[in-house]
């Protein structure tokens, strides 16, 4: 291989960090944020949305299409056959036409207002569907985490059990422990190893959800980068609720179909009114039919102006007046309805991360007493000094110290990453 093509592979390859770690040992190893440019490249949902936009976008241009000139051109040729009355075998001509709409009751205007509106909206919707995805990532992200912390605790309680499973083994040597506390530590070494396959197993399935989420084929190994990062910081309810209500896409999206069928309401108002248009038609034949002997094409032109005024359709303007109207109508109630669930969505939120971020600093001095408690019963127990269910219930809470732990920690982080998607921070 030339210098040239290695120069080219290692710039590819160090332009894409999830490839130079795969090609290392086939297994992409991603971090937080690239998970969440992945998802948002690769998420079927987003790639969905964004057919969505260019079927939107072509909406608005049919519906610019009426706004200007329907240009034709046509073609005849007629053949006679032992015609009575024309002399002439054929007869060749073509013509050239024109239609613009001149007046539509407001029709065409309000219906391109309408689609452009409806582009927006769904380009809004595209952007809270963006938000929500980000939010799934991290919390599918932090589920993977929190699974890999479940099964260092329930290694590490295994390896607790195992290791005073052989200090009963020397004391009951000794004669120090009985045959009942040498079974119950046998026991207990057996009924935390079916919790370390729970444990393992919720990891894995951890995975495959991110693998879902990101797009990745479910049969690529994965691996995240990345752990818990306590930071506590200080929120005001108000100031988070006035952003939601200023920068939520969701709240963008309703209030720009509500005017897109306001304008539909207007578009279909206009059956009411009468329908203006120009057409002009240019002609060229090569004979007159039933005249005889012109060999040369005559050339002419019409101009028409058209005027339409509606009398009676069988209510069908009244039907769709009524229809664009109600849909008006209820998608203004449930834009009420998201501002008032919103406002809720980030009280919730920011309760939630409060008593997250309370939990976690309780937890982790919990922890540290746990552990500390459980070195003086194992020192104790060694020396015959605590019984067997002194040193169980030690190890019992030092397991549950370190689980509350580590669930505060994801709870936090999963609330931290919820407020940010019901306020509409998206990637900030």
């Amino acid at each position: 291989m030339s210098k040239i093509y290695v120069f080219a592979f290692l710039f590819l390859i160090s332009g894409f960090p999830c490839l130079a770690n795969a090609s290392q040992d086939d297994a992409i190893v991603l971090t937080e944020k690239e998970a969440i440019e992945i998802a948002l490249k690769n998420n079927y949902d987003i790639l969905s949305k964004k057919e969505e936009i260019k079927a939107a976008s072509a909406r608005l241009r049919q519906a610019w299409s009426e706004a200007f000139p329907y240009i034709s051109a046509s073609a005849n040729y007629l053949c006679y056959e032992d015609h009575p009355f024309i002399t002439y075998e054929d007869n060749r001509g073509y013509s050239f036409s024109v239609n613009q709409i001149l007046f539509s009751g407001g029709r065409v205007a309000n219906t391109i207002d309408s689609a452009g509106k409806a582009l927006k909206a769904t380009q809004e919707g595209s952007k809270e569907l963006k938000n929500k995805i980000i939010y799934s990532t991290k919390q599918s992200f932090y589920n993977i985490i929190l699974a890999k912390e479940f099964v260092r605790i329930r290694k590490e309680i295994l390896e607790l059990a195992e290791e005073n499973l052989s200090i009963t083994k020397e004391r009951y040597k000794k004669g120090e422990a009985s045959h009942y506390d040498l079974l119950r530590n046998e026991v207990e070494v057996a009924n935390i190893k079916p919790q370390l396959i729970k444990a393992e197993n919720f990891l894995k399935t951890s995975y495959n959800l991110l693998k879902v989420l990101l797009g990745i084929d479910p049969s690529r190994e994965i691996r995240i980068k990345g752990g818990f990062e306590f930071t506590p910081e200080e929120v005001d309810l108000n100031r988070e609720v006035n952003l939601a209500l200023e920068k939520r896409p969701a709240l963008k999206e309703i209030a720009l179909q509500e005017k897109a069928a306001k304008a539909q309401v207007k578009a279909a108002f206009s059956g009411y009114l009468p329908q203006i248009s120009l057409n002009f038609t240019d002609f060229a034949n090569q004979k007159e039919a039933f005249s005889v002997g012109r060999e040369a094409y005559d050339d002419y032109w019409v101009a028409t102006i058209s005027v339409s005024m509606p009398i009676f359709d069988g209510f069908l303007t009244y039907a769709r007046v009524k229809e664009a109207r109600a849909k008006q109508r209820k998608l203004s109630i449930l834009r009420k309805k998201l501002k008032d669930s919103v406002k809720v969505e980030v009280e919730n939120a920011v309760l939630d991360l409060e008593s997250a971020k309370s939990t976690v600093e309780s937890q982790k001095e919990n922890v540290k007493r746990a552990r500390e408690a459980y070195q003086i019963i194992k020192h104790r127990y060694a020396l015959g000094q605590a019984s067997q269910l002194d040193l169980l219930d030690a190890r019992v809470a030092l397991s549950t110290a370190q689980v509350n732990f580590a669930q505060s920690l994801y709870d936090f982080m999963v609330a931290k990453a919820k407020l940010g998607y019901v306020v509409g921070k998206g990637e900030e």
